[in-house]
């Protein structure tokens, strides 16, 4: 018998452990919902319906092939102990890892368990990692990340031979109840959804993706939406690859060579986000402890004990007096996702303009994303809070932000009900509006809708100018003003993606 652990890797497609554990022999397929993941502070209701839905799916795909999935809560040692005194295994495979500090350290008492009981554990690489920083320093990353990622993702196994314990170990219980509620705007996971959103990216949104990003209101629908079926391995980077060359040889844009040019450019334009990913990845499987310390420790101290916890309630309710700024975080309650400029703007607003510690709306953010992945998340809220290295403070202005990217107020009037009957002249800066208006439109600053918490443009002067002087005091150079404008897309006549 072998153990698959299926954890962020929920699918049997391009899943070298599965492929590998079943032409072996007999197969436990198994997959914990352990204490440490799932009541820690960056978990939330909302992941845990997605996993559960991505759990049924993946259920359903190892039955049409001969297997079960086996769900167990506990954690990881004490439950592959009790499965080990039933039956003792030689080999538990699964892929790496690259999570949160719980996920690391449960990884090291695994490793521990196989250790003191003569377990082989193979873990497969995933997302383009190479595991060890000695490793990354003597090899080309990049290229070999572009040879992982154009390479052929592994076929599911044809038939799965399930293995039979004597009894099923005690640890077999309901899942743990998660605090608070899932969202009501939720995507829907499952294997079915990813190839699903996939096939009509790549079919009919892939060229406007480049343009279609950066609004909240073109993103939503303009955008893969593939990052929480990334997040839980529902689907591979590899996966995507494939489906993207396919696109660019389909025969219909062998005859219109403008369009196949336009498609290739969008293409390598996502195709760059995908490496970002795995640079980030790359980044946290070298310096994990970005989940709690500041990765440039010349910042230490700049943000620490100044935490205003009214200011940060303020923001995490969408109460900030900004209608961007509100309207996004009303969307990330109701559906779990929002396109990456508002993102960036929520959490740089936080980190900057209010001068919160980075911790806790990381924390926030973390549970509101459905799509979270540490790597991605802790190395994002230190480049916008500055403390990722010179020059990494990124600073939104969010009246701006609304007017290029809402100019008639459609996202801010949809998320924010109680603005719907003020005035254009004045829906991304309310508290402008003279009494007299107030009263016509019904909306009474301070009353139905707050007032702004602070001066943007002054707060946002402080912040970079203390983020400078501190770079400056660290022995770095800073640069004094960082905003987030729209990526130029570089057009190209080859076709390789990677």
């Amino acid at each position: 018998m072998e153990i698959v652990w299926f954890k962020r890797d929920l699918r049997i497609r391009d899943h070298a452990p599965l492929a590998d554990a079943a032409a072996a022999g007999p197969v436990l397929a198994l997959f914990l919902h352990e204490p440490e993941i799932i009541l820690a502070p960056d978990f939330s209701a909302a992941h845990a319906g997605f996993i559960r839905e991505c759990l049924d799916s993946l259920h359903a795909a190892l039955q049409e092939r001969g297997g079960e999935l086996v769900e167990m809560t506990g954690s990881a040692p004490g439950l592959l102990e009790q499965i080990w005194q039933q039956q003792p295994f030689a080999t538990l495979r699964s892929h790496q890892e690259t999570g949160n500090r719980a996920s690391y350290q449960r990884d090291e008492l695994v490793a521990a368990w196989c250790r003191a009981h003569g377990v082989t554990w193979r873990q497969s690489p995933q997302n383009g990692v190479i595991r060890s920083q000695d490793a990354r320093a003597k090899r080309d990353w990049i290229a070999e990340l572009d040879a992982y990622s154009s390479s052929e993702p592994v076929k599911p196994p044809r038939h799965i031979i399930p293995a039979k314990l004597p009894a099923m170990p005690t640890g077999f219980v309901a899942p743990l109840q998660v605090a608070g509620h899932d969202k009501p705007g939720r995507m829907k996971g499952g294997r079915a959804e990813a190839i699903g959103l996939l096939t009509a990216f790549m079919r009919t949104k892939i060229s406007r993706y480049p343009y279609a990003i950066s609004s909240p209101i073109t993103a939503e629908h303009g955008c893969s939406r593939l990052s929480p079926f990334l997040a839980y391995g529902v689907i591979t980077m590899r996966e995507i690859v494939l489906a993207m060359n396919r696109r660019v040889d389909s025969p219909e844009l062998a005859v219109n060579e403008a369009e196949r040019e336009r498609l290739i450019s969008a293409l390598r334009f996502f195709a760059d986000r995908l490496r970002w990913r795995a640079g980030y990845f790359q980044n946290m499987e070298s310096m994990p402890q970005m989940e709690f310390d500041n990765i440039h420790p010349g910042m230490n101290g700049l943000r620490e004990g100044e935490f205003d916890p009214v200011f940060f309630a303020r923001w995490r309710d969408g109460e900030t007096g900004y209608p961007m700024m509100d309207a996004a975080m009303h969307m990330l309650h109701h559906t779990g996702w929002i396109n990456m400029r508002m993102r960036g703007m929520l959490l740089s607003f936080a980190v900057n303009e209010l001068w919160l510690h980075w911790r806790e709306p990381a924390l926030f953010l973390a549970r509101e994303f459905v799509d979270y992945e540490p790597a991605i998340h802790y190395n994002q809220m230190q480049i916008h809070a500055g403390t990722a290295g010179a020059g990494s403070m990124l600073a939104y202005n969010p009246v701006k932000q609304a007017q290029e990217l809402d100019p008639k107020g459609i996202f801010v009037r949809r998320w924010l009900p109680a603005l719907r009957a003020v005035p254009d002249a004045y829906i991304f800066t309310p508290w402008t509006m003279p009494p007299a208006v107030q009263t016509t439109c019904g909306v009474v600053i301070g009353t139905d809708y707050p007032a702004p918490l602070v001066d943007h443009l002054d707060a946002a002067r402080q912040a970079r100018s203390r983020v400078g002087d501190a770079q400056i005091a660290a022995g770095m150079r800073p640069q004094s003003v960082r905003g987030r404008d729209g990526q130029k897309v570089a057009g190209t006549s080859q076709v390789a993606l990677f």
